[in-house]
């Protein structure tokens, strides 16, 4: 036997092998839809994903909210603290006192609260905010906050230059019996009274 007959031989042998173990039509489809369904990703690999993603974003919120804490002015206005609220104002040229009470309500304290304030003629205090057109002056014991129009504030005064004061400026002013501002000014650096 020669190469080429050895060589038909083999490819007879070859054709007949492959006619025989030919798959069916039902076998490829088979083949085909388990090759297409190994390409569907698994569902872990996303759902660690979205967790990360979700653990990122709230770290992120957690560092923003801190940063905001940090960034807060040193002295709050919070009307909370106070026992008491004056307003004091000017309407057609006619001084106004108003109370508005933040903590408590009843009517004995508030009598108490009045009481103290007809026999606290001159006091201290430090102005701690100004919006617009109304003064914010805490009493040096933290306990009454008043709230002052500048209407008024240039009138108890009687100077130009009043607007010149500035947020912590320490302030001397005096009361009437009846609990009404008449006299406002602010310290100088030499005088020794501070609110502690």
């Amino acid at each position: 036997m020669n190469d080429e007959q050895f060589d038909n031989q083999l490819r007879a042998e070859f054709s007949k092998q492959k006619q025989q173990n030919r798959l069916s039509r039902a076998q490829i489809n088979q083949l085909k839809t388990q090759c297409t369904s190994q390409k569907v990703k698994p569902v872990w690999p996303r759902v660690q994903w979205t967790f990360a993603s979700l653990a990122a974003v709230f770290l992120a919120y957690l560092v923003f909210n801190e940063s905001q804490l940090t960034q807060q002015p040193l002295y709050t206005l919070d009307f909370e603290q106070y026992q008491q609220v004056e307003k004091h104002t000017l309407h057609a040229g006619q001084y106004k006192r108003s109370l508005v009470l933040q903590k408590q309500q009843l009517d004995n304290e508030m009598q108490v609260a009045k009481s103290n304030l007809n026999q606290a003629y001159a006091t201290h205090g430090k102005l701690i905010e100004k919006q617009g057109d109304t003064w914010f002056i805490a009493d040096c014991q933290q306990q009454t906050l008043l709230e002052i129009s500048t209407e008024l504030v240039a009138q108890l005064t009687q100077r130009s230059d009043y607007q010149a004061n500035q947020v912590g400026t320490l302030l001397a002013f005096k009361r009437n019996p009846q609990g009404q501002l008449v006299s406002l000014s602010a310290l100088e650096n030499s005088d020794s009274t501070t609110c502690s």
